[in-house]
């Protein structure tokens, strides 16, 4: 028999049927992980009701971070969606083009304009939030049979796949530099 330490238990065992079992968990979150984003993908691919506003997932989105955030720029919001300012604008004259969201020159910037709802906007804020938190409220009671140490486990090892899918991005992003820098060479 070996010895196999899984956290600070010492567990006598076959470790290479425990380390096999470990992997096949391991298989089986990241499943279902590609499950979850599925779904999302799906999901914000769909048009949604608002109490009769019907929006895709973007639209209302934006509307929520202008909401949320009133007077921001189109180049703080494609900061934190992570956007090009280009995808922003487009969606942001979108949505200005329907009555829902206006722009006012900043005061310290000429350059700059910042975004407010406009009253249409604003009704669809308080909307999407009661949908929101209705959506919410469902899937927080959808895992009411987990503790929550479970929940905090799920956190920090979601926390650390997201690490090492960062370390993913990170290379994949070198590799595409690499990449381009290879094709001008080869132009040049």
């Amino acid at each position: 028999m070996a010895y196999v330490t899984i956290g600070q238990t010492l567990i006598e065992g076959d470790a290479k049927e425990m380390e096999n079992k470990r992997y096949d968990l391991f298989i089986q979150m990241l499943n279902e992980f590609d499950k979850g984003c599925g779904l999302t993908e799906e999901y914000d691919a769909l048009l949604h009701d608002y109490d009769g506003i019907i929006l895709f997932q973007a639209e209302s989105q934006m509307i929520k971070m202008i909401g949320n955030n009133p007077g921001i720029t189109a180049s703080q919001i494609s900061k934190i969606v992570d956007r090009t300012s280009s995808a922003s604008s487009q969606l942001i004259r979108k949505l200005k083009k329907k009555g829902w969201v206006m722009q006012k020159r900043n005061e310290e910037n000429n350059r700059q304009y910042n975004l407010y709802l406009t009253e249409a906007g604003s009704q669809i804020y308080r909307k999407h939030q009661s949908f929101e938190n209705a959506c919410y409220k469902r899937t927080f009671h959808g895992l009411d049979r987990f503790s929550e140490k479970e929940l905090e486990t799920y956190i920090a090892i979601q926390k650390q796949i997201n690490e090492t899918f960062r370390l993913d991005v990170e290379e994949s992003r070198e590799l595409g530099m690499k990449r381009e820098n290879s094709n001008v060479h080869e132009k040049g």
